[in-house]
């Protein structure tokens, strides 16, 4: 079973980099505490989008094309088992990001007709380093905790104006519990993420009029990062045959960027919806190399209109299919793909009776590699 498991966790880092809500990227999954012996892990995923939005009112405004940027997904694990009982893991990723740019369209500088001296764009990225630990109970039954330090930095320009900001590392909590039963690879495992506040340092060019920013200003403020709930499960269902998926629950509702202005507070990035995520496949082992899998997700769909040009979708269905080859020599190598249809939304961000655009019937891909080496 332990090549399908490869498999199952591939399609999982795939769909995990892909389009999640809010500003969600990795997933941050913990499966690594339950791969055998000492293990590494490297993953690498390209998501390509294709995200367009076209006027709510025809002749209203040109095309948003290709709003979406590409961007890459890097992470590394590594797992060391001390004995039965006690084991420990670290995990490098990307938890959050963004990267949204309209270089034409309503919100860029030419369709603007000068009224923004930029293209509005996000362009947000982030390091994590998470630092976990096991303990066996017995029974089947285990427990897991650990701590996650958080980084963030990007730069956001809008009808605002421009903040540019970054932060140190912040802190916050891990834990969780799970239940194996090996000769049925069954396997249940329930993990809590706290919220983290991360704190920033940064400058706004705050925009004053048509075209013209106020001079730079330092600014400092907090963001809190939205606590999460990951259930992870995986049966045999037949022989070489295993049933996987997922369901994740991550508090964006009332997620908030504010920061002080010239005239009153501005809120450059407000959520106004929890997402809820789910991923269900099957893997099948093949031989005694190579085992394969095929995975779909869904996530609802959020409020629309969206009151922010930076989140031109809502929601997702997917569907994703990976490889799994083991040497039999320590190294395994993991490949996937996934089509991704991002949900619907409207982006109100004038006053008025309709929205500004509309984005529908985008897509997106993604793909990824995992090379594990088990010592």
């Amino acid at each position: 079973m332990k090549k399908m498991l490869m498999g199952a966790t591939a399609l999982a880092m795939v769909g995990g980099a892909s389009y999640a809500g809010g500003i969600d990227r990795s997933g941050q999954g913990v499966n690594i505490l339950f791969e055998e012996g000492d293990y590494a892990q490297f993953t690498f995923a390209r998501i390509n989008p294709n995200v367009t939005g076209t006027p709510a009112v025809a002749g209203a405004f040109a095309n948003a094309n290709n709003v979406a940027q590409s961007f890459n997904q890097l992470s590394f694990g590594y797992k060391h088992e001390f004995n039965e009982k006690w084991s420990a893991a670290i995990i490098a990723d990307q938890p959050f990001g963004a990267h949204v740019l309209y270089a034409d369209g309503p919100f860029s500088n030419a369709g603007s007709g000068g009224a923004l001296p930029f293209d509005a764009q996000a362009d947000i990225d982030s390091r994590a380093l998470t630092f976990l630990a096991q303990y066996n109970l017995g029974n089947g039954f285990s427990i897991h905790g650990g701590a996650r330090a958080l980084s963030v930095n990007g730069i956001i320009e809008s009808g605002d104006g421009r903040l540019n900001a970054d932060s140190d590392y912040d802190w916050g909590g891990v834990l969780g519990v799970a239940y194996e039963k090996p000769e049925i690879a069954l396997r249940v495992a329930l993990t809590y993420a706290s919220a983290i506040d991360v704190g920033f340092d940064g400058d706004i060019e705050q925009l004053i009029g048509a075209g013209t920013l106020a001079p730079s200003r330092a600014t400092d403020f907090t963001v809190e990062f939205p606590e999460s709930v990951n259930l992870d499960f995986q049966t045999g269902i037949a022989p070489k045959t295993l049933l996987f998926g997922s369901v994740r629950w991550v508090g964006w509702e009332g997620f908030n960027l504010t920061t002080s202005g010239l005239a009153g507070d501005i809120e450059w990035v407000n959520f106004a919806d929890d997402t809820y995520t789910y991923r269900l496949g099957v893997g099948r082992q093949i031989n005694d190399s190579l085992s394969l899998a095929l995975v779909a997700g869904y996530e609802s769909s959020g409020t629309r209109p969206s009151t922010t040009a930076l989140a031109p979708t809502t929601g997702s269905k997917s569907i994703g299919i990976a490889a799994t080859y083991d040497t039999n020599k320590n190294w395994v190598f993991s490949g996937g793909l996934e089509y991704v249809i991002p949900g619907d939304q409207n982006v109100q961000v004038q006053s008025g009776a309709a929205p500004d655009l509309q984005f529908n019937d985008n897509s997106a891909v993604v793909a990824g590699i995992r090379i594990g080496y088990h010592f």
